[in-house]
């Protein structure tokens, strides 16, 4: 068992080393374990010589001032830490963050700083140690730049007689761009220091990062056909409405990329090395698709709306893979999760609101691979109740309509949830048809309602809407007339709705 004192070694890929860390606390509550990093990377196993002249490691990069790497994070080292020693903690205080278990690219990050151009970094770090300059830049208005500034705008930017006004601002690091800036990227790229960019309404079909020292890229692809990502970009996200003739190039074909997406189809080309993608609030998704795009992938996580996957024993094929986290993800009800045996190199397996079959399936499945340093959680098993309740969602499309915001979306699909729970709570407790129908047809009425107060305001109700209303009710009775195995009324339950609809 981890106990505090013993220093483990992990490979980070990117640095073609093994990092050393060490344990140094274990708390007494719920067994949570601190984790710090040591100054020590090398291409092989130390020796215990080596261990023994192991020290803390101190970070300096941006706001940082001769840090510890010291985190509170989980229970068990992850599989991929190798025990290589003990030593007594070398440090005593407590941390007082919490975090993930490390991986090395705290390291990764401290050496990129340390390459970046001299003058600058040491023009940051006298700005951030000397008193707080407020002096005025450029006059804009109610938010005028001050020499203090960390972040900028598209607005403000062209404000400005020339961009080279802006190197006066040496804790610049991010911008925010929803508007063109002419000279935009030439003048980026003589700003080592700006890590994160946000930028919109793309005039071009092409957007090259080359030569910028990006770290995080935060981009509505809508019409682009190029996108040309720096190298030691890390973090890249995806907006918009993505062309299949969009080609993404990046360093070692994305190799060290964490990609972010809300697009499943991946009709987009490129990236065929991807390190890590994370698709967000999906409905659909296809896990054939995501093996055959991005057969290297080390980690992905799924975050569904909720969503339905398609092909998930081929999830499988992806050999390499280091981390599978997804929530409110529902296969098929007939779907095989792939075998442990499948994912040689897994380390952590994280799955909430997943069917409550396949979830139990998982857990027996995977119990052998907890004992060897599997980082399993699954929880939040949905019984078939609940996946008819949210799952099905008929208003999934209103949401992001140009007619219906996405309040009214939303207020939509809790109406449905509402009425589908009441419908299959009633049709648990009678097996009359009759009754039935006599109570549904209230649990109508109440749904119809929900969307007269709705509708009262904007009058966004229109043909279609109204129409997709009552095919969600039709479905609701469908579900009950399954789960009863008896014929309702459906004239009467018509009736109970157009009695009291207004829109």
């Amino acid at each position: 068992m981890p106990a505090p004192g013993d220093i483990h070694i992990v490979h980070n890929e990117r640095l073609q080393a093994f990092v050393a860390y060490q344990l140094t606390h274990q708390d007494a509550r719920d067994g949570s374990l601190a984790v710090l990093t040591l100054d020590w990377t090398g291409p092989a196993l130390p020796d215990p010589t080596t261990v023994a002249a192991m020290q803390p490691a101190r970070f300096n990069d941006l706001q940082q001032d001769d840090a510890l790497h010291h985190l509170w994070v989980g229970k068990r080292p992850p599989r991929d830490f190798q025990h290589v020693g003990r030593r007594e903690p070398l440090i005593a205080a407590v941390p007082k963050k919490s975090g993930s278990w490390p991986d090395g690219s705290e390291v990764a990050r401290q050496r990129r700083w340390d390459a970046l151009d001299a003058p600058a970094v040491q023009a940051f770090k006298h700005a951030t140690a000397a008193p707080e300059d407020r002096s005025v830049l450029l006059e804009n208005g109610e938010y005028p730049v001050r020499r203090c500034a960390t972040r900028l705008d598209g607005a403000a930017m062209n404000l400005a007689p020339s961009l080279a006004l802006f190197d006066a601002l040496p804790l610049l690091t991010r911008l925010d761009i929803s508007e063109p800036v002419p000279g935009l990227l030439p003048w980026l790229r003589t700003r080592p220091l700006i890590h994160t960019l946000d930028i919109s309404q793309l005039q071009d079909t092409t957007l090259d990062l080359r030569g910028t020292n990006l770290v995080q890229a935060s981009i509505d692809a809508s019409g682009l056909r190029h996108l040309h990502l720096n190298d030691g970009l890390s973090r890249l996200t995806l907006h918009g409405t993505l062309e299949p003739d969009l080609r993404i190039t990046a360093e070692d074909e994305g190799r060290w990329l964490t990609l972010i997406s809300t697009d499943a189809t991946l009709a987009w080309t490129g990236l065929p090395s991807l390190g890590e993608l994370q698709l967000r609030d999906v409905r659909e998704l296809d896990g054939g698709r995501i093996a055959e795009r991005f057969p290297q992938l080390r980690a992905l996580r799924i975050i569904g709306a909720p969503a339905v996957l398609h092909g998930l024993p081929r999830l499988g094929e992806l050999g390499q893979l280091h981390t599978l986290s997804a929530s409110g993800v529902f296969p098929a009800g007939d779907a095989v999760f792939p075998a442990p045996g499948h994912w040689p190199r897994l380390c952590r397996l994280w799955l909430s609101s997943v069917p409550a079959a396949l979830g139990a399936a998982i857990r027996k499945a995977y119990a052998r691979e907890v004992a060897s340093g599997l980082d399993l959680e699954v929880s939040q098993l949905r019984k078939p109740d609940w996946l008819a309740a949210n799952l099905d969602n008929p208003f999934r499309d209103w949401d992001g309509s140009a007619q219906v915001s996405t309040a009214q979306a939303n207020k939509a699909a809790t109406l449905y949830r509402k009425a589908c729970t009441d419908a299959l709570k009633l049709a648990a407790a009678t097996c009359d048809a009759a009754a039935l129908t006599v109570a549904l047809a209230q649990v109508g009425r109440a749904y119809t309602e929900g969307f007269n107060a709705l509708d009262r305001r904007s009058g966004f109700i229109e043909t279609e809407e109204r129409e997709q209303i009552y095919t969600a009710w039709l479905a609701i009775v469908d579900a009950v007339e399954a789960r009863g195995g008896t014929a309702l009324d459906r004239e009467v339950l018509r009736a109970a709705m157009n009695e009291v609809r207004t829109f």
